[in-house]
């Protein structure tokens, strides 16, 4: 009897002490948010009337060499871009230039957990917000 006493005391005691530590672990966890700099970031929308605008970006890594598919919607969607991108992982920092007249429109951003963050050459900021397909 006394042996039984003993191993539900022990247990116990075990169980107490592990819970604490596991629920910290677990919480510790959850607020480091893991994320990868490669996804999809879109705010593409389609208005009252029908017609498309925002902006889609397929960020990908190929290599050690970062590459941005981006689709541009101004009414309609227009063809995707395939482009170069320099990436600074450790930062998180993203640029590239969509080729067109006058030199094309250069872009830098940050991407977070939630999103992509990007600013146009000249000043117009946008969010694009993270997709999981």
């Amino acid at each position: 009897m006394k042996l039984t006493k003993r191993l539900t005391l022990c247990c116990t005691l075990l169980l107490l002490l592990v819970a604490p530590a596991a629920a910290q672990k677990g919480a510790s966890a959850a607020k480091e948010k893991t994320f990868y700099t490669e996804g999809v970031f879109s705010d593409i929308k389609a208005g009252e009337g029908g017609d498309y605008g925002g902006m889609q970006i397929y960020l990908t890594d190929s290599d050690g060499q970062f590459y941005a598919v981006v689709t541009v919607a101004q009414g309609v969607l227009l063809p995707p871009v395939l482009v170069k991108a320099q990436v600074d992982v450790d930062s998180r920092k993203v640029e590239f230039t969509l080729p067109g007249d006058g030199g094309g429109r250069k872009f830098s951003g940050r991407v977070t957990a939630d999103g992509l963050t990007l600013t146009e050459e000249g000043g117009e900021k946008q969010f694009l917000k993270r997709k999981c397909y």
